[in-house]
């Protein structure tokens, strides 16, 4: 799944992973059995989702199946906590800004390894809808037309969270993870924290400001990041 030999994993304690915007925690179920069953590697995996009755069948089921170190809660990404930071995180289909709020924590809470795969992300291009569309922009011909507009918008968001990510000391990739016969909502953001403190770089930034200054838009990890001087 990874190459780990830029990170390091405690060798005598549980992987810590959680799975943010579990839903009905079929990915959460594939890690917990792929993990301990097959590999033999502990883990202990939480998976959170604000819906309580798929909360509560995930966890009755983890119970019935007798999964040891395996929890569901119920709740928001942007006010979760815990007593111990995550070694990884993932995120699938966590819709719009839900995906911001999980890779924040993830920066934050110093999580070796992030796989993310973004959903409906609708807050640059709701920005973009709503501007008087500039003739002069080099992207006046795609903001014109709403699909156009819409995937541009999907793209422009996760090359900024990429660019954020190897900021913050990710090795980054963005992958295609599955084809596209099976579902649109196909890219995969994986990051994994680099060793070396040295990670600077400042043509990330200035490509991340020109971009957002050209669409006189905003991005919410972008803020989040920098409220706290992450970047």
């Amino acid at each position: 799944m990874f190459n780990f030999s830029s990170t390091t994993f405690d060798n005598f304690s549980p992987l810590r992973i959680v799975d943010f915007g579990s839903g009905k925690s079929y990915l959460t179920f594939a890690v917990y059995y792929f993990l301990t069953e097959l590999k033999k590697i502990p883990a202990y995996i939480t998976g959170l989702d604000l819906k309580e009755d798929v909360i509560k069948n995930c966890d009755s089921l983890a119970k019935k199946l007798g999964c040891k170190n395996l929890e569901f809660k119920i709740g928001n990404i942007a006010d979760y906590s815990s007593e111990k930071n995550p070694d990884i995180i993932i995120t699938l289909h966590a819709c719009d800004t839900a995906t911001d709020f999980a890779l924040d924590y993830a920066v934050k809470h110093n999580a070796k390894a992030i796989l993310s795969v973004p959903c409906c992300q609708h807050e640059i291009n709701s920005q973009l809808e709503k501007q008087k569309i500039k003739s002069e922009s080099p992207f006046a011909s795609i903001e014109r037309f709403g699909i156009l507009r819409e995937r541009f918008a999907a793209i422009a968001t996760d090359a900024i969270r990429a660019e954020l990510l190897e900021q913050c000391g990710y090795t980054v990739q963005v992958l295609e993870f599955i084809d596209m016969s099976h579902t649109p909502k196909n890219i995969l953001i994986r990051a994994v924290k680099k060793q070396s403190d040295n990670f600077k770089n400042k043509e990330s930034k200035i490509r991340i400001k020109s971009l957002l200054d050209e669409l006189y838009c905003n991005q919410t990890l972008e803020k989040l990041l920098s409220k706290e001087s992450k970047l």
